[in-house]
């Protein structure tokens, strides 16, 4: 796979999120792990066969690549909006939701999530602390983000960072 279509089709994020079903209760580990596979099948699978069939780069394509572009050099801002996101990319809020969903198979909300989750954890393991991680990486309430935190990786912001700390 080429780096357009990793970065594109966030491969790297599935690929983090499959690490962390160890940490998962036992009883659910082999579900999530099992459904985690299937998704990498199915994304590798739509990228083999975009490329096959691909047109040319399109108006939409364009304006996905702009929104990620935006989103990856501001997800640090709690008050980030899908809003700003269409006022910026010169697009309604309902179109650019639409077509973002289409190229990433991810809404926007969930991307931004998971941009700020992945700078989040990097935080963690080098040692910030839980509400300097969660402020610093873009999230606006931290309960949602603990809330959010357990139900992706199945332990707490903390659990998480006493088992990952990089050694200094």
């Amino acid at each position: 796979l080429d780096t357009d279509a990793v970065t594109q089709w966030d491969f790297r994020g599935l690929l983090e999120r499959m690490a962390q079903t160890v940490y998962l209760d036992e009883k659910i580990r082999d579900t999530v792990q099992c459904c985690e596979v299937t998704e990498l099948i199915l994304l590798i699978s739509q990228v083999v066969t975009r490329r096959h069939n691909a047109p040319p780069p399109s108006a939409t394509s364009l304006l996905v690549a702009k929104a990620v572009a935006y989103l990856q050099a501001n997800y640090t801002d709690p008050h980030l909006t899908v809003a700003q996101l269409a006022k910026y990319t010169y697009t309604s809020r309902e179109h650019l939701s639409r077509v973002f969903k289409e190229y990433t198979l991810e809404s926007v909300h969930g991307y931004l999530t998971n941009l700020r989750m992945q700078h989040c954890r990097k935080a963690l393991e080098d040692g910030v602390s839980v509400l300097n991680a969660c402020t610093e990486s873009g999230f606006p309430d931290y309960s949602s983000f603990l809330k959010t935190f357990r139900r992706l990786y199945g332990i707490t912001p903390a659990e998480y960072r006493s088992q990952n700390r990089k050694k200094v």
